[in-house]
């Protein structure tokens, strides 16, 4: 799941509703936090929405990378601002985006065109392995979000996140999305099969993009 492109962690498909994490303490024991969300909370689908990334919105996603939940998959933060910072240059295949709720920035997501993905060397991650089927750009996504603000995980909205990422690709020509999940993320796996995805091998789920 967590992968490294030109030495930082990558955004593959990561998915933050689980909140139940189990963290390692200096006796050697481990305890469970329990994160809740406000179960009360209604969400309108309707009201989500995706915009690109602005200046603006870099401290508050410099935030979110500091929350543990957030940087056990991420990993350091310098490398994730250096690669927005570089969104118009060196890693322009990469599409970032704040999600909002109602007006509220509570999440962020993106895109990336596995045909330039997959010429990237990182340590401990093949993206040619994984994407060498990708004979032309604009084919083939991936895909990856986290939800920043805690109690509006477990609310379904990666679902919603991932269907308007979907409509994206499809306006851009795309045919096809990636995921990368780790296998032993149950919650993650679930979510893309509820969404259409098929497991191609172990870590490699995939979708043919339709217009709904």
């Amino acid at each position: 799941m967590d992968s490294l492109l030109y030495g930082y962690e990558f955004c593959t498909f990561l998915i933050f509703t689980n909140f139940e994490e189990i963290t390692n303490i200096k006796t050697g024991a481990y305890r469970v936090n329990r994160f809740k969300s406000n179960k009360s909370m209604i969400i309108n689908n309707n009201e989500i929405v995706i915009k690109s990334i602005q200046e603006e919105d870099i401290p508050l996603f410099d935030k979110w990378l500091d929350k543990e939940y957030i940087k056990k998959w991420f990993g350091e933060k310098e490398d994730w601002l250096n690669e927005i910072n570089e969104r118009n240059g060196q890693y322009s295949f990469l599409k970032h985006f704040i999600v909002y709720y109602n007006d509220r920035k509570i999440g962020y997501c993106l895109y990336a065109d596995c045909f330039f993905l997959k010429s990237l060397e990182e340590e401990g991650h093949d993206f040619q392995e994984m994407y060498g089927d990708v004979a032309e750009q604009n084919h083939t996504y991936e895909i990856g979000y986290l939800i920043g603000e805690e109690e509006f995980l477990n609310r379904g909205i990666g679902k919603r996140i991932i269907q308007i990422l979907e409509d994206k690709i499809i306006e851009i020509g795309g045919k096809e999305i990636a995921a990368d999940p780790a296998e032993e993320n149950i919650i993650s796996i679930k979510t893309l099969l509820s969404n259409g995805f098929k497991k191609k091998s172990d870590g490699d789920y995939r979708k043919i993009c339709k217009m709904r």
